[in-house]
């Protein structure tokens, strides 16, 4: 149980079981501070005395202990309405239902601004549906164990681009390459498996090796205006 400091003549003569001078069907209305929470229940501290109450479904922002607050009383139930005036406004304030619950902005759009950042913590999981998206940040990190992408056509454009994986596969029916200059540096072993292969080279082709095995199973066709062997 959490309780704040209150002078006992502030509760003397009280019942906070029950409501004070209430004791029809007739709502009261009062405004009252929050000295002490057992549970979901709260003490709050009214000029007619204390009283039990809990927070209403419709007060989102959850009263905390030493609060303003308007109470609603009627018959031996009191609520709390809604938080006049924080105690501890540094604070995080709490927006809370029970259940499930959905935000909707009817024939307009929603905004959410945050000065000092936003945090999403979904639970299970997430789920985000549009037609479009668009997404504007100065830099952006994304740690997954595990991420699947598909679609019908994608396009990235970088000024430069680092990829770095343990194991890499390429799958596609068809693939094409421009690229301005190009430098390929292979530690191991590469091995090069085609139906059928053709180089073009515009100006000069230089092919070095330590041994080199040239094997043609039908035919080896060397045609030029001169060759030089050796």
């Amino acid at each position: 149980m959490n309780t704040t400091q209150v002078r006992s003549t502030d509760v003397a003569g009280t019942a906070p079981d029950r409501v004070p001078g209430n004791t029809g069907c007739q709502a009261r209305q009062y405004h009252a501070r929050l000295v002490m929470q057992d549970g979901e229940r709260y003490c709050a501290l009214t000029d007619a005395g204390a009283i039990w109450v809990v927070a209403a479904a419709g007060c989102l922002l959850q009263p905390a202990l030493g609060d303003v607050v308007l109470v609603s009383t009627t018959g031996a139930k009191g609520y709390v309405l809604t938080v006049l005036e924080r105690e501890h406004k540094d604070e995080t304030a709490v927006l809370s239902v029970q259940g499930n619950a959905r935000l909707q902005a009817r024939g307009g759009r929603l905004e959410i601004a945050a000065e000092q950042g936003l945090a999403l913590d979904a639970g299970a999981g997430l789920a985000v549906s549009a037609q479009t998206a668009q997404v504007s940040v100065v830099s952006a990190k994304v740690d997954c164990k595990a991420l699947a992408i598909s679609g019908t056509q994608m396009q990235s454009h970088w000024d430069r681009r680092t990829d770095i994986a343990r194991e890499h596969v390429e799958i596609a029916a068809s693939s094409e390459s421009h690229l301005g200059r190009s430098t390929r540096r292979i530690a191991g072993h590469e091995e090069v498996s085609a139906d059928s292969s053709r180089q073009l080279v515009a100006r000069d082709l230089t092919m070095r090796a330590g041994t080199a095995t040239l094997v043609g199973r039908d035919r080896i066709a060397v045609d030029g205006d001169s060759v030089q062997i050796g």
